[in-house]
Formats: structure tokens, sequence, C-alpha cells
């Protein structure tokens, strides 16, 4: 196993996202799954915000061989959806690179309150120039929800194509499914975003 020194390692990037969407729709199950890859049946709701910086390794997209490893770094901002927070908004959004606006699959009031974080987007973090991916959470609950509380996925695409949204993953952080392949995705369109010839491998 080949062995890398500070001096080979190279940071290019370091990139803000932000994760939004309405109280309990799972933003912390899908921070704790990412960052730390674990789950906490506990779904007390996120007190202010929630911040963790983690590397991701990066490759020339024709060149794996490189003898430098080079890395981004993601500082990642779970921001609790209640009303006495929203004042914090302006500046937790400030200088974000990415987002994640995030749903319950089971409960379409999640579903309509997208709108509210999006258009804070629009207004505090540059939100037409940086990539946006929908992420619908809970999939793992769509089979013992009633058919009247799961949010149609007509009403999905329609939203992804109205507000010109980047990708939609549906995920579950108890089963730890697409998690990594969102954040992964997300890093590979900001990174497109800086013109780089860099992926996510």
């Amino acid at each position: 196993m080949k062995r890398i020194t500070e001096q080979e390692r190279e940071v290019i990037y370091t990139f803000k996202i932000v994760i939004v969407g309405g109280p309990s729709v799972g933003k912390t199950c899908l921070f704790n799954r990412f960052c730390f890859n674990s789950f906490n049946f506990d779904t007390s709701l996120t007190i202010g915000l929630n911040f963790h910086s983690i590397d991701l390794k990066i490759n020339k997209k024709e060149d794996f061989e490189e003898l430098t490893e080079k890395y981004i770094v993601n500082s990642i901002f779970d921001f609790g959806g209640q009303d006495r927070f929203k004042p914090l908004i302006p500046k937790f959004l400030g200088g974000a690179d990415g987002a994640l606006l995030v749903f319950d699959l089971t409960n379409m009031s999640s579903f309509n309150q997208l709108d509210f974080w999006y258009n804070k987007l629009l207004q505090h973090a540059d939100g037409m120039n940086i990539p946006k991916i929908l992420v619908g959470s809970k999939r793992d609950l769509i089979e013992k929800a009633l058919k009247e509380d799961l949010v149609n996925e007509e009403l999905i695409y329609e939203y992804i194509e109205n507000r010109s949204l980047d990708h939609y993953f549906r995920t579950s952080a108890l089963r730890n499914y697409n998690v990594l392949e969102v954040f992964k995705e997300l890093n590979n369109l900001m990174l497109k975003n800086n013109n780089t010839p860099y992926i996510v491998v």
C-alpha cells in the first residue's frame, strides 16, 4: 500500500454545502450518515446548526495516476428548520457553493415547504448560479406510509423542471441508500461549476 506524506497531499478547493428543508425531513440523518456513517433513531429536532468538515479525494478525469493526492474539503452545514432560527438564515446560506433541498417522501407538507428554502437560496446564496440537488428522504418508509401521504412523482419532476434543479435522488439514511451518491454528485457539479478537470473518485 502506498504511503502518502503531507507534502504529497494537496487541498484544491473548500466547498460550503448547505442542507435545507423543513423540520423533521431527515436533514440531520443525511448529514450524520455522510459525515460519520452513523444513524441515530433519536428524532429530536436540530437546535440551530450542525457543522462538520470532511475531505474527499479527487482526480483528473483523464489521469488517475497523479503522484500528489488531491482533495477537496466539504464544510457541511445542517440547519434547523424551525421558525425561531429563521433570522439566522442569511448568514447560514451566505457563501454556499452547493445546496441540498430535502423533503420527506412520505410527507406532502414537507414538499410544500421547499419553495421557502429555494427562494432563500436565491436571496442569500447566489442560488441561480450554484448547484442544487433535490433529495427525497425516508425512502425506506414508503411501503409503510398511507398512499395519500406520499409525494406524487409527477409533482416532484415538475418541481425539478420549473426550478431548474440539477439532479434528484431518493435516499434512505437508515439503509445508507444513495447518501454517498448525493454528495459525490453535488461535489462533481461544484467542481464543474469551477471549470476544473477534477472529479470525485
